[in-house]
């Protein structure tokens, strides 16, 4: 595990020691906060009979918000911290978790559709281009699309205690230069946005 994985790690690991099964654990502010992403994260997905890598899947609560589209996918979701995964599992038996960092690793396969909600948001060293470099890793496995969510800004890039905020024009032509087909939702939180990358 490198310097900035590592350092992932142990910024939700010590959320989870001080707040406990919540979203704060996660670094949400609250549940409501988490359901408004992650409804935008799905709105463009047809994930019927598709293969779902969901990449930082925390607790595994992106799962309802999956099955309040479609019933029928194969979900897989991976996180870094054991903590997590264990919960996901109580949570949502029968689906599938594992504790895998897909940054460090190499996937063995691909997946139809990816997403990733908020899993490049901690602060480390050289964040800006460390960010670009997980959406190509993440698309590069990805056969029809790849969604994630991310905090930014419309005007600048700026960095907060724990988290770093894109600038998200630059974001966006990022992966404008990786796939012409680009939906970009930033009309929900001004602190946010969602990206949907097509092959």
């Amino acid at each position: 595990m490198d310097d900035r994985s590592l350092s992932r790690l142990k910024s939700y690991q010590n959320s989870f020691a001080q707040h406990g099964e919540s979203p704060k654990a996660l670094q949400w502010s609250s549940y409501k906060a988490a359901a408004i992403r992650y409804t935008q994260l799905v709105a463009d997905l047809n994930i019927e009979n598709k293969s779902i890598l969901d990449v930082g899947c925390g607790m595994g609560d992106l799962l309802p918000y999956l099955y309040s589209k479609n019933l029928d996918f194969d979900y897989l979701g991976v996180d870094i911290v054991p903590d997590f995964i264990e919960i996901a599992k109580k949570r949502y038996l029968g689906s599938a978790f594992d504790v895998f960092n897909p940054f460090d690793d190499e996937l063995t396969q691909t997946y139809d559709i990816i997403v990733s909600s908020g899993t490049m948001n901690i602060k480390t060293p050289g964040w800006e281009n460390r960010r670009k470099m997980m959406i190509e890793h993440l698309y590069k496995y990805a056969n029809e699309a790849l969604a994630f969510n991310m905090a930014g800004w419309m005007q600048e890039s700026s960095e907060g205690k724990k988290i770093a905020f894109a600038h998200i024009p630059d974001i966006f032509e990022f992966c404008r230069s990786l796939t012409p087909k680009v939906i970009l939702r930033n009309h929900y939180n001004a602190k946010d946005f969602t990206i949907v990358m097509y092959k």
